[in-house]
């Protein structure tokens, strides 16, 4: 399923860049989002690691107004700040951003990383990735996005896997309209 997944993401990413930049009207987007995750048992690439969701509250351009993300990541050695032990580095993440219109844009990250503090249970990150579509008056889009993020993982420090937590953090980048 996992061959199947990069297949179709590489034909997209492929169709994306056959798109003559002169067709496109280029935007700036910024989306701030708070919100509440979770892991679950769920193993989506049967690679023995489980898929996180994030649901989120949202503001920002276009009339942004909720962010949904789903996410793995995997011990990794990553340059974090003192304290922050646990080093993460990112399989994948996907996105919806929902906008007031319900019109949605799709996104895809398959770079970035995190770092926890396991006394705190504070956590910071980032992900970078790319626009792959919408839905709406998003239909077709494209671009390039940057998510930086922390927040609290609330479940009792040494629970495996985390389970509950919060989820802020800012998303940047471009959006290219047809």
């Amino acid at each position: 399923m996992k061959k199947q997944f990069l297949l179709m993401l590489a034909g997209a990413l492929t169709l994306m860049l056959c798109v003559p930049a002169s067709q496109a009207d280029t935007e700036s987007i910024t989306v701030t989002f708070a919100g509440t995750g979770y892991d679950t048992t769920v193993d989506n690439f049967d690679d023995g690691l489980p898929l996180g969701l994030v649901s989120a509250h949202a503001k920002g351009s276009f009339g942004a107004k909720q962010v949904d993300i789903s996410s793995e990541f995997l011990e990794a050695d990553v340059d974090c700040q003192a304290g922050y032990l646990i080093e993460l580095g990112l399989v994948y993440s996907a996105w919806v951003i929902t906008y007031a219109d319900n019109s949605q844009t799709f996104g895809y990250c398959p770079s970035g990383w995190a770092c926890v503090n396991p006394t705190t249970g504070h956590y910071y990150g980032e992900v970078e990735g790319v626009f792959l579509g919408g839905t709406g008056r998003f239909e077709g889009v494209s671009g390039e996005l940057i998510s930086r993020y922390d927040g609290y993982n609330l479940e009792p420090p040494g629970l495996e896997p985390v389970g509950f937590r919060t989820m802020t953090g800012k998303t940047t980048g471009t959006i290219e309209l047809p």
